[in-house]
């Protein structure tokens, strides 16, 4: 059966999801038709995702999903070098994939925002305007890999899809990522068979 591996922070981990199948990456490899094999981490940077796939290597998968840049983003603010270090981060983690499956499609995850950054310091300096700097140095590295397919989340609504803590997305968040992620990997496939690995 094909793979879908998934990198990034505690959203692809699952957090706040009611139960591990209502997570966002478990839902969009049930809509891909695909086994999940889920490396996200709770609480890392796209440079923590970056270090973990220089270590081990990426997983070899049929496609990827990647979600990164919420927690450099509140971390950071718009800080120019963390942006240029965000930036490196994901050049390095597509090539890695690409570098794994040539075929894969690997699925780049803008981040949707949140309402309030204030909470949880150090992790306080985000903004509606930090995360869109992060997700251009995402379009900008999307735009050098023939496989990055950009999944923007449309119909986004931070009022209502995200959870209690203010940061974690809830059922219906994890929901509508997942959605976007399913259409995006559909309409970039159409006319095309992914392969499957013994």
């Amino acid at each position: 059966m094909p793979r879908l591996v998934a990198y990034g922070h505690s959203w692809v981990a699952g957090e706040a999801a009611s139960r591990p199948e209502r997570r966002l990456t478990h839902l969009a490899a049930a809509c891909l038709g695909m086994t999940l094999v889920n490396a996200g981490v709770g609480g890392s940077s796209t440079t923590d995702t970056a270090g973990l796939v220089r270590r081990d290597g990426a997983v070899r998968g049929d496609a990827y999903l990647l979600l990164a840049g919420l927690n450099d983003a509140r971390l950071h603010g718009m800080d120019p070098a963390a942006l240029d270090a965000y930036g490196s981060a994901l050049e390095s983690i597509v090539t890695a994939c690409e570098a794994a499956e040539s075929d894969a499609v690997v699925l780049l995850v803008e981040q949707p925002p949140l309402l309030d950054y204030r909470r949880y310091p150090p992790h306080d300096q985000g903004s509606v305007s930090a995360v869109d700097a992060y997700n251009l140095r995402m379009v900008d590295v999307a735009g050098r890999h023939r496989q990055a397919v950009l999944v923007h989340v449309d119909g986004w609504d931070a009022a209502t899809m995200l959870d209690e803590d203010t940061v974690h997305p809830n059922d219906l968040g994890h929901a509508i990522i997942a959605d976007a992620a399913a259409r995006a990997y559909g309409d970039v496939s159409i006319g095309r068979t992914s392969p499957v690995h013994d």
